[in-house]
């Protein structure tokens, strides 16, 4: 088959047309995305590819960073989430905002009444809800609902609660049971109310994507890649983007895969927003059962990828005891500011010579990204910003914007206003190690950004500018060294434990790192050895490769066609459905077993002894399978394999207790 591989990253969005029986790429391209307006960036990608290769294309598959890096920036739509069956109380209790990332302004909480396996349920009064709090209600764009028990009685409070949500307010509402399988309500909680903001994210993507494909004039069926690397329909993305919160990661951990084929390696992916990395033993990526991400703990499964804020689009500034950092937030870099609007490098350029020492970052610039329309939901001075911005890009170095400028944070999350300014991007415009774009705009913003913090004679001081950009590098290549440390330790030491490193283990990263760097020797020194390599992907990975690799003491490997491997993982992924059913006694209020329940995620079913509920478990495992593989677009003849798993309590290590079974269906 020739597909169309699509991947819109933060920065770039990248095409690859490829015959999936010879695995040979055909045609491959570049282009900026266009965050104002996706459908641009998409177009100029595909149009990077002759012509008579598109006319071949017999089917297209997405891959995107969009809904990652929402994540990770803390945007998204405004969404709101109702559970039944806990209290606020129980929410700070086990801090849902810590723990699992759920907002406690966004959601609201009434209780559960009936029984467990829903033979008997009273639905709440969700009028009396709504008239509780019409505000909490009436602002959403969007709705999560999460029922306690929901996974033992069908869902039928959930199911309820979303069609009074449905018809009083006529928006999108999430049952959590479509998203998320575990029976921790909170988790599903937060699993839904994620999939609700993500909604207007994706929504933008595909609406484009359809756009950019009916003006080439290729109808086609469109899939795109879930967060396990499997692919699911164009129509179910829509409804379910929670599932494509790792998306291009997966997609760039098999696009690596199919480049290198190595059965154990590190795999980094270095984009405009994030730095995924992941761990391939065997030649199988390590998997998660709940992807956490941005603060927020799922129950979506997925390829296990850490990501970190560091790209080449990342924000550089001083800090107020001028020690230069990287931030988390992504900007756009100057360079590329600059080649689209001409007055980004009058302004940096009035900067430079009007400005006193500020510590503010004032030469950065505000644009609007995209123009919310109605601003009646907007408080005033964001709304007299959107005015000023609608006329192009406005410097924070300005009178008009100075003081609107410090009221932008929200309308940032948003996603309506986008900043510009100095990045690691415009750091390689200045070594010539990446030279696109508008390297004289990179130089202005390294002498303002010099100034700002250290002054005027620092910024017309040439080894001033050259130790900027030199320690942008090395900021780069130490997070990346102990993004790298942090997965290999837990990969290898604590694979159960928590990610990253500890303050200790960050600091002998640290120590590590600067003396390999300076030379010094210790009395007693720790190196860092392996024999597993280090596969980089993406555009500026090569940039910083060597130095990490080196540090890390394995091989370092930038295969063809690098640059796009995450459109070329799209390209070769299919779809793979794995669904579990749990098998569990019911019990009597002294504990006696009174029969058996087979619990899936549409509905269950009670029976009266084990062997009647195995089979009914077997048989409804299928069932789901095959139904959800059929929903992300399978065709054909599916087959199903099951496995199954008895799990037990260990009481006093001598009684073991049945818990529950587990029978997993995979199809595909």
């Amino acid at each position: 088959m020739i597909r169309l591989g699509i991947d819109t990253g933060g920065t770039f969005t990248d095409s690859v047309v490829i015959d999936t029986e010879s695995m040979k790429v055909l045609g491959k391209a570049k282009a900026l995305t266009t965050k104002e307006n996706l459908m641009r960036g998409i177009v100029r990608a595909m149009d990077g590819i002759p012509g008579d290769v598109l006319a071949q294309v017999e089917h297209v598959a997405l891959s995107t960073t969009l809904a990652t890096n929402a994540c990770v920036e803390g945007k998204g739509g405004r969404a709101k989430l109702v559970i039944v069956g806990t209290t606020p109380e129980i929410l700070r209790r086990v801090d849902a905002a810590g723990v699992f990332g759920i907002p406690y302004d966004d959601v609201i909480t009434t209780e559960f009444v009936g029984t467990y396996d829903g033979s008997d349920v009273t639905m709440p009064d969700w009028e009396a809800l709504y008239e509780s709090s019409p505000s909490f209600f009436e602002e959403a764009e969007s709705f999560g609902i999460a029922s306690l028990y929901a996974l033992n009685n069908g869902a039928v409070v959930e199911k309820d609660g979303a069609r009074f949500l449905r018809e009083r307010f006529g928006k999108i509402v999430v049952e959590a049971t479509s998203v998320a399988v575990e029976p921790n309500v909170i988790g599903r909680g937060a699993t839904a109310l994620l999939n609700a903001r993500l909604v207007p994210v994706i929504e933008e993507f595909l609406s484009a994507i359809d756009a950019a494909l009916a003006e080439r004039g290729l109808s086609v069926p469109v899939s795109v890649v879930r967060s396990d690397g499997t692919l699911m329909s164009e129509e179910l993305a829509r409804i379910r983007p929670v599932e494509t919160i790792l998306s291009g990661p997966a997609a760039s951990v098999t696009g690596a895969q199919m480049l290198v084929g190595a059965d154990e390696s590190l795999i980094v992916d270095i984009g405009g927003t994030t730095s995924d990395m992941s761990i391939v033993h065997r030649g199988r990526p390590n998997r998660t059962d709940g992807i956490v991400i941005g603060g927020w703990k799922t129950q979506v499964a997925g390829v296990s990828i850490d990501t970190i804020a560091l790209g080449g689009d990342t924000v550089v500034r001083y800090t107020k005891n001028s020690r230069l950092e990287l931030g988390t937030r992504r900007v756009t870099p100057l360079c590329i500011a600059a080649a689209r609007w001409p007055r980004v490098k009058r302004s940096l350029a009035r900067y430079l010579r009007e400005s006193p020492v500020d510590f503010y970052s004032r030469y950065e610039l505000l644009y609007l990204m995209r123009d919310p329309g109605d601003l009646s939901r907007f408080r005033e001075p964001e709304q007299l910003l959107i005015e000023l911005l609608r006329g192009g890009p406005m410097s924070l170095y300005n009178e008009q914007t100075s003081i609107l400028g410090l009221k932008v944070g929200r309308l940032e999350d948003e996603g309506i206003v986008m900043r510009c300014g100095f990045t690691p991007t415009d750091a390689m415009h200045l070594r010539g190690d990446f030279g696109e774009f508008d390297a004289e705009a990179s130089r202005l913003g390294a002498q303002c950004i010099l100034k700002s913090y250290k002054g005027k004679d620092a910024a017309s001081d040439e080894s001033e500018l050259s130790k900027l950009v030199d320690e942008v590098y090395e900021l780069a290549e130490l997070r990346l060294f102990n993004q790298a440390v942090g997965a290999l330790c837990q990969d290898a030491i604590w694979p159960q434990g928590s990610t990253g490193l500890d303050s200790q283990m960050s600091a002998l990263a640290r120590a590590v790192w600067e003396r390999r760097r300076s030379g010094q020797q210790h009395a007693f020194d720790v190196r860092f050895t392996g024999s597993t390599r280090l596969v980089g992907i993406g555009a500026p990975t090569h940039v910083f490769l060597d130095e990490v690799a080196d540090a890390l003491g394995v091989e370092p490997v930038v295969p063809d066609h690098a640059e796009v491997a995450n459109a070329i993982g799209a390209a070769v992924s299919d779809v793979t459905v794995e669904t579990t059913v749990r098998v569990i006694p019911v019990r009597e209020h002294d504990g006696v077993v009174k029969g058996y329940q087979a619990c899936g995620s549409e509905r269950s079913i009670l029976c009266d002894n084990v062997e009647e509920a195995l089979e009914a478990g077997r048989k409804l495992a299928r069932e789901q399978a095959t139904a959800e593989a059929r929903r992300r677009g399978a065709s054909g003849d599916l087959p199903c394999e099951l496995v199954e798993k008895r799990v037990e309590y260990n009481a006093m290590g001598a009684m073991h207790i049945l818990r529950e079974w587990v029978i997993t269906a995979i199809a595909g």
